[in-house]
């Protein structure tokens, strides 16, 4: 009942999907990106097949509940690709079906190999989004939490978190540093021996003692002295010891780096180090606590952390040497990206953009992983919107909004806000990436489009159905916004022709690929002023995209330069 469901090739080809009620046993059905498949459902009845990226296909019969979309048993196939419609169709990567029968659920899995990018291409393009991802998060949470730089070739995670850590507690560290220098904790211990004296009277241990052995003048008494070596003072020592450890890794590895290059971030992280190393190399060497035994005592332990400052060593010794208890852990929705190779090439582009306007100096401020200071990556929604700060190569402040997948609703100028400051005349509204620029008091000025187009350059650039030539320049010539002549500061302005008269608000459209492109002076012309930009983990041309926004971004100097002048000669201030 449950082989059924087959793929049929163009060529009279078969293969036959096996289920299981495990999830996790991947038994893979594999075809090639762009061949002609179909789907055959036509039993068990009743049965519901739930399948990822069926999102991706134009079928009136695909079905949706609240478990997602699925398909019922069909006399007629379902199209996994046919060169008629190259727009609908499954792209390279891993998708889940699950097929839904009397309430079980079985499952199996298709994979689509791509024609043009290998599999250590697609794992290396995860790698990059995970990691990428975690070292803006890092560097977000550098900035509002102390000094701490992207030092990921030579310190581990773990050691970068547990530099943050240190920073953050850098002050409680030395006050309880004191305090348990000057003032221990310790305990009375009693113990039995011979003296004259008998201070206290004899009990039944001393009895038995001096009956096997006669001793004149002598009595075998107890007797109390003050210890250090307590089970609680055994912890704290284990406990400053594991921290000196991590603190002499963590020294060791910045060492390397201030080897290769030196920055005040460098030299600012080792002088906190450093003080930790001398605060603990103290401690250790008093005489107290190097009469302490090391051994694990645990027995009274509890005692020991009803003294906040015997409890601050221990939480942090723990918090360091369990950091991967917090770990950032990427939302389930990631997981789907890295399947959806489409997808996955968008949100790797989108960083890619992210991780170029920090190279230009650009500063996140808010907006998805630079949200709060947890280190919870949350999955990079529709309608994402990354706040940027920095200065053009005039000196001039603006802001930047990066927006993710983000839909222009306004329909004319007069649905606009500062907020929401475009519109479009057009059927294509919504591109995958745009840097929409504001002036230093949030005034919108223009925007720059980008889209990912996870396909051949030849493919990209026609204006057939196929082709995405006709959505590329509807991005360019259709996006409008009535700022900023809108806003009263630059009323003044719209007189002026050269800017008053702008077909649109675009700066420029740029197209994400990847594949490789010959660089000559025709490029742009050639491809309708649509700027190619070859893209791909693997391969060295990211500085493509770099300039690509460097100089669109000199152009806005440019703009804000006319504007500047404009304003002087009506007689207003900037």
């Amino acid at each position: 009942m449950l082989d059924n469901i087959i793929l049929t090739g163009a060529h009279g080809q078969k293969k036959i999907f096996h289920f299981s009620k495990d999830e996790e046993q991947m038994d893979f059905i594999e075809i090639e990106e762009n061949t002609e498949w179909q789907l055959q459902f036509l039993s068990p009845p009743k049965a519901r097949l739930y399948i990822d990226g069926l999102d991706l296909l134009d079928d009136e019969r695909i079905q949706e509940d609240e478990h997602g979309l699925y398909i019922i048993p069909s006399s007629k196939p379902y199209v996994i690709y046919n060169h008629e419609n190259n727009d609908k169709k499954y792209l390279p990567g891993i998708y889940r079906l699950k097929l839904v029968l009397n309430n079980n659920k079985f499952f199996s899995w298709l994979k689509i190999i791509s024609k043009f990018i290998s599999e250590d291409e697609l794992v290396l393009m995860r790698q990059d989004v995970e990691n990428a991802v975690k070292g803006l998060s890092r560097m977000f949470q550098s900035n509002i939490n102390g000094s701490l730089s992207n030092y990921s070739p030579t310190l581990s995670f773990e050691q970068l978190q547990a530099l943050s850590i240190l920073h953050e507690q850098s002050v409680k560290f030395n006050l309880n540093c004191f305090f348990i220098s000057s003032n221990p904790r310790y305990s009375i211990g009693s113990y039995y021996h011979w003296t004259r004296d008998m201070k206290y009277p004899l009990d039944n241990n001393s009895v038995i003692k001096m009956s096997k052995r006669k001793e004149h003048d002598v009595i075998y008494n107890k007797d109390y002295k003050i210890t250090m070596n307590s089970p609680e003072n055994k912890a704290l020592k284990n406990n400053i010891l594991n921290i000196f450890r991590i603190v002499q890794e963590i020294e060791d590895g910045l060492k390397k780096i201030e080897n290769i290059k030196s920055t005040s971030d460098i030299r600012k992280d080792l002088i906190l180090i450093r003080k930790y190393k001398s605060q603990l190399s103290f401690l250790i060497n008093k005489t107290w606590l190097k009469n302490v035994s090391g051994e694990n005592d645990n027995t009274s332990i509890n005692n020991a952390y009803l003294d906040s400052k015997y409890l601050f060593f221990r939480k942090l010794s723990w918090k360091l040497t369990h950091i991967s208890n917090f770990k950032p852990q990427f939302d389930r929705q990631y997981q789907y990206y890295w399947r959806r190779t489409d997808l996955l090439y968008e949100i790797w582009g989108f960083l890619e953009v992210i991780k170029a306007l920090c190279k230009l100096k650009f500063t996140p401020q808010s907006g998805w992983i630079f949200d709060g200071r947890n280190l919870e990556f949350q999955p990079l929604k529709p309608g994402t919107c990354v706040w940027f700060v920095g200065n053009l190569a005039s000196g001039r402040k603006v802001n930047l909004k990066v927006k993710y997948d983000d839909a222009i609703t306004a329909l004319n100028a007069t649905e606009t806000s500062q907020e929401q400051p475009l519109w479009h005349g057009a059927s294509h509204n919504r591109p995958d990436i745009r840097v929409e620029i504001y002036d230093a008091s949030m005034i919108f000025q223009n925007v720059i489009v980008l889209d990912t187009k996870y396909r051949r350059l030849r493919d990209i650039y026609k204006f057939s159905k196929s082709g995405s030539l006709n959505q590329l320049t509807s991005y360019r010539d259709q996006l409008f916004s009535p700022y900023p002549f809108k806003d009263a500061k630059y009323a003044g302005c719209k007189q002026v022709v050269t800017l008053g008269n702008r077909p649109s608000a675009v700066l420029n459209v740029g197209v994400l690929f990847p594949g490789k492109i010959v660089t000559n002076a025709d490029t742009i012309k050639k491809y309708n002023d649509i700027e190619p930009i070859p893209t791909f983990p693997s391969r060295n041309d990211k500085n493509a995209l770099l300039d690509f926004l460097r100089l669109n971004l000199e152009l806005q100097d440019e703009r804000f330069n006319k504007l500047s002048k404009i304003l002087k000669l009506i007689g207003r201030n900037e």
